[in-house]
């Protein structure tokens, strides 16, 4: 995969001057682990699709497998692929498209899990837009340069036949909450949202102008990943570390209740609303961390080739370790 060599400069460049820019956390303190029982784990935004990662915390899943982690909350992608390559953060569970924008910028970094495979994206937009083509010279909201939501969107925009580029004004506001909550300030016209702000936008009258599932049928939501050498040297702590997730998928699919009322505690969701979160994408939840299936990843790269990110696909063996996969 290699970045088209006229948006080089602005889009990658624009990502790692994010990088450098932010601060290392949202969340204060910090500090990779290196003892042979502890990690930190780093996510990208509070997100409903996360249940498994809060219910292992909650539960402290993590102490049955020899584990002591520490998870800490960032503001996008950017920010904690930063802390990952500083050596601040161990693992990452974030999208996909973010540790390949790190992986193409020559950093340290593989993927190594999966098993987030849900299409729980969509596009909301102000009610007096109601296609994505009636977005034009609008402001669009993303969580970060570089991040799934950007890739994602850069994609819908050219499908609907605009440029990306020059016809609409792609605006980083983290999190789906403060994206909806600039929304409603008339700060942004469109942003894509995950549960709950998709319901919460539909209460208030906003316009679903596309769904993903419309689109595709599985995607890589979300993706562990770390250094590599992170990975090579602790491949124990790696597989502990995975079985610990795999664990926690799996009670998230057979006891969605508790699931969901770990989730609602953690972002001060009501349980309704965070069960209703979870329908949307349980049955995607994958406890062997399989990826999305071929035709799906193919997807996935079509997408960053439409919407300008990237020109064909990166080979998996520049990123995608496959130790911990199911063969």
């Amino acid at each position: 995969m290699r970045y088209r060599k006229s948006l080089l400069s602005k889009r990658l460049g624009a990502a790692l001057l994010v990088l450098a820019a932010l601060p290392l956390t949202s969340c204060g303190g910090g500090g990779a682990s290196n003892t042979s029982n502890t990690i930190t784990l780093g996510l990208p935004v509070p997100a409903t699709t996360l249940a498994p990662v809060y219910l292992a915390d909650e539960e402290n899943l993590w102490a049955k497998n020899g584990l002591k982690v520490k998870t800490v909350t960032f503001s996008g992608d950017a920010e904690l692929a930063k802390a990952v390559l500083s050596g601040d953060v161990d693992v990452a569970i974030g999208s996909l498209s973010g540790s390949l924008t790190a992986i193409e910028a020559h950093q340290d970094a593989k993927v190594f899990y999966g098993g987030f495979d849900m299409p729980a994206f969509a596009w909301y937009a102000v009610p007096s837009i109601h296609s994505v083509g009636q977005g034009k010279g609008k402001n669009w909201g993303v969580t970060t340069l570089g991040s799934s939501t950007d890739l994602l969107t850069r994609y819908a925009v050219s499908h609907a036949g605009l440029d990306p580029s020059h016809d609409i004004k792609i605006i980083q506001g983290g999190a789906s909450a403060a994206r909806l909550a600039a929304t409603q300030a008339g700060q942004l016209q469109v942003n894509v949202f995950t549960e709950p702000q998709t319901i919460y936008a539909a209460r208030d009258g906003y316009n679903k102008i596309l769904d993903l599932k419309d689109v595709v049928d599985s995607y890589p939501m979300h993706v562990a990943w770390a250094k590599s050498s992170f990975v090579n040297g602790n491949k124990d702590r790696a597989k502990r570390f995975v079985a610990t997730l795999s664990a926690a998928m799996t009670k998230t699919k057979k006891q969605p209740d508790i699931a969901a009322a770990s989730m609602a505690k953690k972002l001060k969701l009501s349980v309704p609303d965070a069960k209703a979160s979870m329908a949307e994408w349980i049955n995607q939840l994958y406890p062997d961390g399989r990826l999305p299936s071929d035709k799906a990843m193919n997807a996935f790269w079509n997408m960053g080739i439409s919407g300008k990110s990237f020109t064909s696909k990166l080979p998996e063996s520049k990123w995608l370790d496959t130790t911990f996969l199911p063969r």
